[in-house]
């Protein structure tokens, strides 16, 4: 029985994200608690996610996003940008790499490019540059630089999280590091 309500419970998941009629994170908080009602979850394991490292560590990257784009500073480096920044499109594509590789490196890498695509719509713009030309490289150069670090990417968090409950020795802050930074410069000129 419980089996066919998980399985009608994911069908409605599925059509409500599909047909968006809900945010995403409406119907995953629906459903967890859709779990709880149905008893298929007991509260606290429900909850327990909540209180991951991971996850507080997520959720800081994001405020700390958040915190650069409210306090102006990624106002004024589009300006900046946009004066003194290049004009072409390959200078603009280097700029960005070497911008958001690294920032991406100790922000949230899907904080970084939302810090960061307002910035690169307003350059793109000023020099009427194709925003579909910079804007994928860029989602790539943010993944690449997340690799480099622990907490540049949601899943090293998550994985020397579950490591470390397991009893295995969690993975250092720079520990990914010199991998990261190979395939960081292999994607870059790939890109």
């Amino acid at each position: 029985m419980q089996a066919l309500v998980v399985l009608g419970i994911l069908g409605v998941v599925i059509v409500l994200l599909v047909t968006e009629r809900l945010r995403a994170d409406v119907v995953a908080m629906l459903s967890l608690a859709a779990l709880v009602v149905f008893r298929i979850l007991p509260p606290e394991r429900a909850l327990s996610g909540f209180s991951s490292p991971a996850t507080v560590t997520v959720a800081c990257m994001f405020l700390l996003s958040a915190g650069l784009r409210e306090s102006g500073f990624v106002r004024v480096l589009g300006d900046r940008l946009l004066r003194h920044g290049p004009s072409s499109e390959w200078g603009l594509l280097l700029v960005v790499a070497l911008l958001i590789g690294p920032i991406s490196a100790f922000i949230n890498n899907t904080a970084a490019v939302a810090v960061f695509l307002p910035i690169v719509m307003q350059v793109c713009r000023g020099h009427g540059i194709s925003p579909s030309k910079v804007l994928m490289p860029m989602a790539f150069f943010a993944i690449l630089g997340g690799t480099c670090t622990l907490i540049g990417t949601s899943t090293n968090i998550l994985v020397t999280s579950m490591a470390a409950a397991r009893g295995v020795r969690p993975f250092g802050m720079f520990e990914f590091s010199p991998l990261g930074l190979v395939v960081f410069a292999v994607g870059a000129l790939y890109l």
